[in-house]
């Protein structure tokens, strides 16, 4: 009950947002600044009608790539490995398979593929710096059975980036452009956004169902290119918003594997309502500053914890889902969870202690794998 009201609450909003910004008869109702008689607070005002109009069509048009993926609209394919920013660099060679990191050694039986899902910055599949050195570092940490897989765009149903095949691939290749000439740049919160409203997508009980399927394949085409062995455990690393859609994904991959499934969601936003029945275990690594992470416990109201019922909680009760805290580490950025200068109390820098939970982690899944089997 408590549900439905917050739905129709949120649809209500909704209606009334459209009604004010789209109405006619908007001007009696928003043009009260023509009062002050100031020029500039017109363009600012009529600027914010515009984006927050903007924003409104751009969040109901997020689950339309998914549901044309579904409807083949895309034809049967999913787009894999396209690892670069700009079609004259697609001739590059791929990366993020940590098979290949050490070329002519005898090849090690797989028991355990580790699959990486990035968060909302992620346009390509080439990571910024500090992600890309957080991943080359846990690569090279892995023990040699495991097989990591980082080359898969966590926010489109085809696998698809930002940057190619798009109607606005240019726009998108234009803010890369930008952001590498100036890290500093604000335009990084158009590809938050578009990547956001995707995670709202996920969570989403209409067309989450549908995203979710086409990230489950996406993942299964790669651990198949990769050459999965039936039987073989599977663990999702999401970082925040990748959280969700691994946990989005898990049911389908459950399915389709029959195999263990962990999640280790790093600084994760993820909402509790899919996923959390099927997984065999849920770490949720998050920093004691990171906002973020706090705003996605309260923003969803399957984990509070008054809704005992719900697989979330449920999950917790048996121990399924296991908190780790991180210390004063905020999300992201030079105080995020992945940072190699900035340390901790215990002289940690944040990216050792993270690298130290996460190869533990999986360091004992495997261990207990191998336990079970014998």
């Amino acid at each position: 009950m408590r549900n439905r009201l917050i739905k129709l609450s949120a649809v209500i909003l909704l209606a009334v947002g459209a009604i004010v910004l789209l109405s006619p008869m908007n001007e009696r109702w928003l043009n009260w600044y023509l009062a002050f008689n100031s020029k500039l607070l017109k363009v600012v005002i009529d600027l914010a009608r515009v984006s927050l109009i903007a924003l409104l069509i751009a969040g109901l048009l997020s689950p339309f790539e998914a549901l044309g993926w579904w409807a083949g609209w895309y034809g049967d394919g999913i787009e894999t490995h396209i690892p670069c920013k700009f079609p004259d660099q697609l001739n590059a060679p791929a990366s993020g398979d940590s098979s290949a990191k050490q070329p002519g050694s005898q090849r090690v039986s797989p028991k355990r593929y580790v699959v990486y899902l990035d968060g909302i910055s992620q346009s390509c599949a080439d990571y910024p710096a500090r992600v890309q050195n957080f991943l080359d570092t846990l690569a090279a940490a892995l023990p040699a059975d495991m097989v990591f897989i980082q080359d898969i765009m966590a926010y489109s149903a085809l696998n698809r980036p930002l940057t190619i095949q798009r109607p606005f691939a240019r726009v998108w290749r234009l803010i890369n452009r930008v952001e590498n000439w100036n890290p500093k740049s604000p335009l990084d919160i158009f590809i938050n956004l578009r990547n956001t409203f995707q995670v709202a997508v996920s969570t989403d009980n209409r067309y989450g169902p549908v995203f979710n399927r086409g990230t489950a394949q996406v993942i299964l085409n790669s651990l198949r290119q990769r050459g999965y062995q039936p039987g073989v455990p599977v663990t999702l690393l999401g970082y925040s918003g990748g959280a969700q859609v691994a946990l989005g994904a898990v049911t389908y991959l459950k399915y389709a594997l029959d195999v263990p499934i962990e999640v280790i969601s790093l600084a994760g936003v993820v909402s509790g309502n899919n996923g959390v029945s099927e997984i065999d275990r849920l770490y949720h690594l998050r920093g004691d500053r990171d906002l973020l992470a706090k705003v996605g416990a309260v923003m969803f109201p399957k984990r509070w914890p008054l809704a005992t019922w719900s697989h979330w909680n449920l999950a917790r009760l048996v121990g399924r889902v296991r908190f780790i805290s991180l210390g004063p580490v905020s999300h992201n950025g030079p105080t995020g969870p992945i940072d190699p200068v900035s340390q901790l109390p215990n002289g940690l820098t944040h990216l050792n202690q993270t690298l130290g939970i996460v190869v533990d982690i999986l360091t004992s899944a495997r261990s207990t794998s191998n336990a079970a089997k014998a």
